[in-house]
This record gives C-alpha cells, structure tokens and sequence, in this order.
C-alpha cells in the first residue's frame, strides 16, 4: 500500500518559501499516512487472532427452562 508520490525537479525560482512549505507538509502528510497504514495491518491482525479465540458460551439454564424444547 504506501504512498510513492513523485514531484518533478524544481528549479530555484520555483521554490518558493511556500512551495517548500507545502513540500514539507506533503512529506509530512505521506509519513503519517504510512504510519497509519502500518497501524491498520496491526489492528487488522489482531481481529483476526480474537475471532479465532472466542469462547463457546452456552445457553444459561434459566433460559433453557423458560423455553422448553429451544437448547
């Protein structure tokens, strides 16, 4: 997944103190999103192992006598 964003070359006269502003930022911007993305695949793992270890719970025996015929 990850961002790969490629600029052009800019010359000089380009880089403009806001152009290297908004430069950082962007650099800024795709490094959180990397960690971001990191952390999901993480979480997503972690689902993954909880689901496999849950528990079988069975029907209390209040509710099985309340309902006869339903266990």
């Amino acid at each position: 997944m990850g961002l790969d964003i490629k600029l052009p070359e800019l010359s000089k006269a380009e880089l403009t103190p806001a152009v290297v502003e908004l430069l950082e930022i962007a650099q800024g911007l795709a490094q959180r999103v990397h960690l971001q993305e990191e952390e999901i695949g993480r979480l997503k793992d972690e689902i993954a192992v909880l689901k496999k270890k849950r528990p079988k719970i069975k029907p209390s025996k209040r509710a099985r006598s309340r309902f006869p015929g339903h266990a």
